[in-house]
């Protein structure tokens, strides 16, 4: 029982110097908690590739890309980015698939700003080409996936492109044949031109973006145009080249003239009326020149032919 009363005491003693001292000391003290330390390449890193994602989508941005990823392989080299290789080597991995799925979405949407909009420079087209053969090779671009999808949807539009662009510089001149009485104009070669290049313009060139390059339409229109001008031209070449033969050829008749030179001609000024009325414009002026010399040859041959 003594012990007992002792060891009571003593519990209570214990008790009351508690609290006597923790209400001097202030109360319990806190542990302070210290932040692990920062890496200050790998922050400088991710601050960069959040400045990238801040950029604006109607100016490429490759050179800031190239800049980041050199920072990466540089300090990666130098051992900077972890405290051993393991982390060096992981950090190198995360910063570099980071950037490029930072780079490519807003790549995607440089590309769009391009397509959007009704004038396709000739660099950004270039820039757009090679940027995605490029990025599409990367390690970090899952096949299949919407990032992947939308390169090759990009790919696509460029291919249409440039089918209608290879198309506009094939079909821009087309040979003058020769101009002999006999010869003929090839008009189903120069209508099969022609429908192709009404055929883009009737589907809208195929594809929605293209369809936003003006130059495309323009050019179109030009070549159109100039195709039916070289028909015109043939015309225009062979009746000056066959008007006043009729003093060359010492034709004994009239009608002779006519059946020999006249006619072809005729008929051949007929034909262009024919295959171009219905369909095509043409320069009405320059047609009733070229018909009225020819008219007036006939005239002068009647006079002159005995």
């Amino acid at each position: 029982m003594k012990i007992i009363k002792i060891s009571l005491a003593i519990a209570v003693i214990g008790l009351i110097s508690f609290f006597v001292i923790k209400s001097l000391l202030g109360g319990s003290p806190e542990i302070k908690k210290v932040a692990p330390p920062v890496n200050p390449f790998t922050n400088s890193i991710e601050k960069e590739i959040i400045n990238l994602s801040k950029l604006p989508e109607n100016k490429f941005c490759k050179d800031k890309y190239n800049e980041v990823k050199y920072y990466i392989d540089d300090y990666f080299k130098s051992q900077l980015l972890g405290k051993n290789k393991f982390e060096n080597n992981q950090w190198k991995e995360i910063l570099s698939k980071n950037l490029y799925s930072v780079y490519t979405d807003k790549f995607i949407k440089q590309a769009y700003t391009v397509f959007n909009n009704k004038e396709w420079k000739l660099q950004d087209l270039s820039l757009i080409r090679s940027e995605c053969i490029t990025l599409r090779k990367s390690e970090f671009l899952e096949k299949g996936s919407p990032v992947d999808n939308s390169f090759l949807k990009i790919q696509q539009i460029l291919r249409k492109y440039d089918e209608i662009n290879n198309f506009i510089a094939i079909s821009k001149y087309f040979p003058i044949p020769q101009t002999n009485l006999n010869s003929q104009f090839p008009f189903a070669d120069l209508k099969a031109k022609i429908s192709r290049i009404d055929t883009y313009k009737k589907n809208k060139l195929e594809d929605v973006y293209v369809n936003n390059c003006t130059r495309l339409h323009s050019e179109l229109n030009t070549n159109k145009k100039r195709l039916i001008d070289t028909y015109l031209t043939y015309l225009d070449t062979k009746i000056n080249k066959w008007t006043g033969k009729y003093k060359q050829f010492e034709f004994a008749t009239f009608n002779e003239y006519q059946n020999i030179i006249y006619n072809p001609l005729k008929k051949e000024l007929e034909d262009f009326k024919t295959n171009c009325n219905s369909n095509y414009t043409y320069d009405y002026n320059r047609y009733n020149n070229i018909s009225n010399r020819l008219n007036s040859d006939r005239k002068d041959a009647y006079l002159n032919i005995l």
